[in-house]
């Protein structure tokens, strides 16, 4: 009896799906469980990367209140501190010259000249330097000018009631007040005033 000529039985047929199927099923199972760890591994390193931690930004005028700190005086120059404090809940950066103006009591600014650093008071000296501020502490300048008016260009003497000043930083400029009221006679002689970069 020719046996291409016969056709599996019922129990042939089982026996030769058992052997059969496990070896096909098991490189499929095997190329899915890879796909599975690519995808959980790429989500999260993902994941991972979307938590890192930003450092801190620029401090913008909203998160910063002036305030005046004191003054210092010699040889016919004084210096008015201001102090910028950071009243965010985030630390952030300053650096540079803030702008600044000295006011009269009618509140017009009294008509000077600003120039950065370079001064007659040490703190105008060095180059501006990254002061991070974290909340609640603070950074300082200094506004200085002639207060002798025997000095060359330096003839009229005006008085100063309040000074305005604005960090250097994004979103625009924002000008806050601060009186000076609580200060010695800021009396600047001549045209020019002097500010230094914020330092710490």
């Amino acid at each position: 009896m020719s046996v291409m000529g016969l056709r599996p039985t019922g129990r042939l047929r089982a026996s030769i799906l058992a052997a059969v199927l496990p070896a096909a099923v098991l490189p499929a199972a095997v190329v899915m469980a890879g796909c599975g760890s690519s995808q959980t591994t790429s989500s999260t390193s993902s994941a991972q990367a979307s938590h890192t931690p930003a450092g801190p930004v620029n401090c913008s005028g909203a998160q910063l209140a002036l305030s005046y700190a004191g003054t210092q005086g010699a040889t016919g120059h004084l210096e008015v501190t201001l102090a910028l404090r950071n009243i965010s809940g985030h630390p952030c950066l300053v650096r540079g010259y803030p702008a600044a103006r000295l006011l009269d009591r009618t509140g017009h600014a009294l008509p000077l000249h600003l120039s950065k650093g370079h001064g007659f008071f040490p703190d105008t000296l060095p180059a501006p330097r990254t002061v991070t501020l974290k909340p609640g502490t603070t950074a300082h300048f200094g506004i200085s000018f002639v207060t002798n008016n025997e000095y060359a260009r330096a003839h009229t003497c005006r008085t100063a009631a309040a000074a305005m000043s604005a960090a250097p930083g994004p979103g625009g400029t924002h000008w806050q007040r601060v009186s000076l009221r609580s200060a010695p006679r800021i009396s600047p002689c001549g045209d020019q005033l002097v500010v230094s970069p914020i330092h710490a």
